[in-house]
């Protein structure tokens, strides 16, 4: 079955909030019985934005830290957003928050602002995830704060579809070095005890980060020399991917040596890190991990569908094509 024929297939499912799987992954009391579904919500988490739009809520969101110049695909696809109050993400305030009179607010579970925030009586969220499992409860623990049909419907077919599509990539112990480069100058890449590192593994790779753990983690380039990566993925915004091969240290590692380094792509949020767009990137990294090559038709169509059936966003082929080859939405000219 291919991923179009699959999100089909899930796209039509219509389950109560009730029979969601998974746990929630927030450490807050579920909604009363008979609360009425949030109308106001703030968004405190880059990452999270992404999931409350294919959960049908962005037309709630009323603060967000989401930015155009960071997220322009987000921004283009879903204008709603630019309606939005901008928030200081290192400095959630809860006089401002208060001000907005949001019914919810999500922040980072690693973060902390939760607990100040909750003291000022706002109804807050901590999100935060590393493995695929924990995603999917969060994705469906949103749902359930969210309360409509829409939400589990989508929550349910997201994760059925997610699952479906991890279980066509087998781990190999085996197999290619990947170094996934979060920044090149500075020099920061992303190790274990991280989404990155379970879809590299998920797409057949190891992580060439040994001994590293976390995300976003600084190391030096001998350091990169050392491991001497089969593969370079680097991340969206990461810099330039073809300086690699004129630099004097860079040429001599494996990967930049034999043409096998890739930018990543992106979307509404980089699809390499913490959003529900990782199931493209499971797909895209599979044929870059197995094959050393993309199947450019292919990798659209499933973009298209993926965009159609969780996001109910009508995307073009040549939109599509922009975010797999990591660029901003195309300028209007009239």
């Amino acid at each position: 079955m291919t991923l179009s024929q699959l999100l089909k297939r899930f796209s039509v499912l219509t389950l109560p909030v009730a029979l969601l799987g998974g746990a929630l992954a927030i450490s807050l009391p579920a909604p009363a019985a008979h609360a009425a579904p949030p109308a106001r919500i703030v968004e405190g988490w880059y990452a999270h934005n992404a999931t409350l739009i294919m959960l049908g809520a962005q037309d709630r969101i009323v603060g967000t830290v989401a930015r155009p110049a960071m997220l322009p695909w987000m921004f283009r696809l879903v204008p709603e957003l630019a309606k939005a109050e901008t928030l200081d993400p290192g400095n959630l305030n809860a006089e401002e928050l208060l001000a907005l009179h949001p019914d919810l607010v999500f922040v980072t579970n690693s973060g902390h602002s939760a607990e100040a925030l909750t003291r000022a009586g706002l109804n807050v969220a901590p999100e935060g995830f590393d493995r695929f499992d924990a995603m999917l409860d969060c994705v469906d623990g949103t749902a359930t704060l969210l309360q409509t049909p829409i939400a589990a419907k989508r929550a349910q077919a997201y994760r059925s579809a997610f699952l479906q599509v991890v279980s066509q990539a087998p781990t190999n112990p085996q197999g290619p070095r990947v170094l996934h480069v979060e920044s090149l100058k500075p020099l920061r890449v992303d190790g274990d005890d991280s989404i990155i590192d379970q879809w590299i593994r998920s797409a057949g790779g190891q992580n060439a980060a040994d001994g590293i753990h976390g995300n976003k983690q600084p190391v030096s380039i001998e350091q990169v020399l050392a491991w001497n990566p089969d593969i370079l993925i680097i991340a969206a915004n990461a810099g330039d991917p073809a300086a690699l091969k004129k630099d004097p240290v860079w040429s001599k590692i494996k990967a930049v040596q034999s043409g096998r380094v890739y930018r990543n792509p992106t979307g509404l949020f980089p699809w390499d890190r913490y959003g529900p767009e990782l199931m493209l990137q499971v797909i895209w990294a599979r044929q870059i991990v197995q094959t050393g090559q993309v199947d450019v038709p292919a990798m659209i169509r499933s973009i298209r569908s993926f965009y159609h059936d969780f996001y109910g966003i009508a995307l073009s082929a040549d939109d599509a094509q922009l975010m797999l080859d990591a660029l901003p939405p195309a300028t209007d000219t009239h």
